[in-house]
């Protein structure tokens, strides 16, 4: 199944590159605690070039206050299956 052209490879997706309508999950890297946040969110607060992979470390557990998730990116860029 050939990709669409607006869907972006994981390694290089920006902040910019996200749908609008969608969400990105987070999951805790300590806990396990997982948080669904919009993209409008993410595009509110962050430069829009960012990386999204470089996003985990920076974010912060609201059940057990410690840094560092993984991010799960792929619905929001357009990746089904």
């Amino acid at each position: 199944m050939p990709e669409s052209p607006r869907m972006v490879p994981l390694y290089i997706a920006r902040v910019a590159d996200l749908g609008i309508a969608r969400f990105v999950a987070i999951t805790c890297r300590h806990c396990g605690h997982v948080a669904e946040i919009a993209v409008v969110h993410l595009r509110e607060r962050l430069p829009r070039d960012s990386f999204v992979k470089y996003l985990g470390p920076q974010l912060r557990c609201r059940q057990c206050h410690h840094k560092g998730a993984k991010v799960d990116a792929r619905s929001a860029l357009g990746y089904y299956g």
